[in-house]
């Protein structure tokens, strides 16, 4: 590449240069006369930080906290020979604060002490724009708020009941300057929509609201809340008439249950849940009643309990079964050997009932049917499965029911004695 050559002989004998060059040289001569004619200048120097010594100090010691922006900036005013003071940067002083009078949690306006970083006699600090600074200090503290949820316009559709809302999370905790916790009376969400007539739940997400003791918004910048947003929920459960119904167990071998006559201190009982719960039930059951309990004119106070998500409109929490005095007998029976059924026979085994009869069996059952009832009509089951695989003798629950599935049955457990010998 070919280097281009400059000749200083050959830039003075152009017009342009030799006139923009006359231009500063004449200006660097005027700045050296001034400077010989005036030798201070007043300069302003800005954006000077001001520093706040809080290691060590008398507010830490005592857990007190700056609250606020602590960065401070002032503007420092200078005098002094102009070739010293145009030099001057921010970096060349030191702005700070001092805490020794910090003792307390309130406002403190504290004064600014600006000095020269260096000794230099050639400048002076004529001046600062602000003198002073007014800080805040306090004690951080965190204090745990119980959610409070408000619904004062919302109600549900007839035929519906708008259950206690819940938020995903119970409790509240905020940590800011003790001053300002203090006046925290309540946290809150309040919920309002233009539906008044709700018949789906509702959920939505919305910020805690800080409340003092006369209801008004306690806010500021230095309050951290957490969690910042919680997730509301308010249940619109539907109202339901349902029928009661009676479960039995160990209910006798076709024993026509349906024929079975008992009434119920209340059929009925009303209920809330979510509409897609409801629709798909009709009926609240109750019990157990163990079959082999039920007697003539006897009564059970069964509990009354709900389905999972299903609520008591009625504070019914029992209900009284009872079953008729009139049109049923009660009888003894001895039940011979051959009505024995045995069942789940355990192999290898010879099985034999050891009493020729099962005695002093109570049946209860229907007028009609209890005229005609007799020993031979009565079953007795023994299952094996209850006993060991050893042979001996051993004493096992034996059942009783009667044949023809008539409105009839026994009352009571009874027992039965058998004997396995090894093929």
């Amino acid at each position: 590449m070919k280097k281009i050559r400059i000749s200083f002989q050959s830039l003075f004998e152009n017009n342009h240069f030799v006139q923009i060059f006359s231009i500063l040289a004449a200006v660097v001569a005027w700045f050296a006369v001034m400077i010989s004619l005036k030798p201070e200048s007043n300069v302003v120097i800005n954006n000077v930080p001001v520093t706040i010594n809080y290691e060590g100090s008398i507010p830490q010691s005592l857990g007190l906290q700056q609250i606020g922006d602590s960065e401070i900036m002032v503007t420092v005013y200078v005098t002094g020979k102009s070739s010293k003071v145009h030099r001057l940067t921010a970096d060349d002083f030191s702005a700070s604060i001092s805490l020794n009078s910090v003792n307390k949690p309130q406002s403190y306006t504290l004064p600014i002490e600006v000095t020269k970083k260096d000794n230099d006699p050639d400048y002076r600090i004529t001046g600062i724009s602000e003198s002073t600074a007014t800080l805040n200090f306090d004690k951080i503290v965190s204090e745990q708020f119980t959610l409070e949820i408000q619904t004062p316009n919302l109600s549900a559709a007839d035929g519906y009941i708008m259950q206690q809302p819940y938020a995903n999370e119970e409790n509240i905790l905020v940590t800011g300057p003790q001053t300002l916790v203090e006046r925290i009376a309540s946290c809150s969400v309040t919920v309002d929509t233009e539906d008044k007539n709700m018949t789906d739940s509702l959920q939505l997400t919305a910020p805690p609201v800080l409340l003092d003791r006369n209801g008004a918004p306690v806010s500021s910048e230095y309050l951290t809340v957490e969690p910042g947003n919680v997730e509301i929920t308010i249940p619109i459960y539907k109202t339901k008439e349902m029928a009661l119904s009676v479960e039995f167990i160990n209910t006798p071998k076709g024993f026509p249950l349906d024929e079975l006559e008992y009434t119920l201190s209340q059929d009925t009982i009303l209920v809330a849940a979510a509409p897609d719960i409801i629709d798909n039930q009709d009926e609240i059951v109750i019990g157990p009643i163990d079959f082999r309990s039920i007697d003539i004119g006897r009564e059970f106070t069964l509990d009354v309990t709900l389905p999972a998500g299903f609520t008591n409109m009625e504070s019914v929490t029992s209900v009284t079964v009872a079953f008729p005095q009139d049109g049923f007998t009660a009888r003894t029976y001895s039940i011979p050997q051959s009505n024995f059924v045995l069942e789940n026979l355990p192999a290898g085994y010879d099985v034999s009932i050891v009493p020729q009869a099962l005695s002093n069996v109570k049946i209860v059952g229907e007028d009609s049917v209890m005229e005609t009832l007799s020993a031979d009509d009565l079953v007795v089951t023994v299952d094996l499965s209850q006993v060991t695989l050893e042979k001996g003798q051993y004493t096992i629950s034996a059942r009783v029911y009667c044949q023809d599935e008539v409105l009839a049955w026994a009352v009571g457990d009874y027992t039965t004695t058998v004997n396995l010998t090894a093929k």
